[in-house]
C-alpha cells in the first residue's frame, strides 16, 4: 500500500513539474520577469542572504504561512527569517510554477514547491507545500505585498 502511495506521490510531483515548466515556457516575458523575482527570492534564503527582506518586500506587506494563527507583517517576516536561517539549512529545492496573472501593477503568481532541509541536530526532512503571491510594481520594480501558504499538511 505505501509502495503504491509513494508512486502515485511521485507521478504527480512528475506531472506537476512537467505541467509547471511546459506553462511556463509559454509565459509572456513580463510573467517571465515576476517568475525569475520569485526564484530570486528562493536562491537568496537559500544562501541565508536575509537582505532580500529589506529589498524585495514592499513596506505594508501582510503574510499568512500555514502554521501561524493570524496574519504577520514585515517587522515578524524579519525577525522569524533570522531565526529559521540560524536553526537550518536549505539543501535542494525545486519550484513548479501554476500560474502566473498580471493586471497594471498587480501580480498573483501560485506555484508549488518540494524543499530538503536539515535542522541544527543534522536530522533531514524533505517537505512540499505552495504558495500564492501577490506582488505590486512601485518605481518599475515588483516586491511582494502580500502571500499565503505554506507546507503542505502531512497525513
Amino acid at each position: 500500500m505505501f509502495s503504491r502511495m509513494m508512486k502515485t506521490a511521485v507521478s504527480v510531483l512528475a506531472l506537476c513539474a512537467v505541467a509547471g515548466s511546459v506553462y511556463a515556457a509559454e509565459w509572456t516575458a513580463e510573467q517571465q520577469e515576476i517568475w525569475k523575482f520569485e526564484q530570486q527570492q528562493w536562491q537568496m534564503s537559500e544562501s541565508k542572504d536575509l537582505s532580500w527582506i529589506d529589498t524585495m518586500v514592499h513596506q505594508n506587506m501582510r503574510y499568512w504561512g500555514t502554521g501561524s494563527p493570524m496574519p504577520r507583517d514585515k517587522a515578524s517576516l524579519k525577525h522569524w527569517s533570522r531565526y529559521d536561517s540560524e536553526s537550518s539549512t536549505t539543501l535542494q529545492y525545486e519550484l513548479f510554477p501554476i500560474s502566473a496573472t498580471i493586471t497594471g501593477n498587480i501580480a498573483v503568481v501560485q506555484y508549488h514547491y518540494m524543499v530538503a532541509s536539515e535542522n541544527y541536530k543534522k536530522e533531514r526532512e524533505t517537505v512540499t507545500g505552495h504558495y500564492t503571491d501577490v506582488l505590486i510594481k512601485e518605481n518599475g520594480r515588483w516586491m511582494f505585498i502580500a502571500w499565503s501558504g505554506g507546507e503542505d499538511k502531512k497525513d
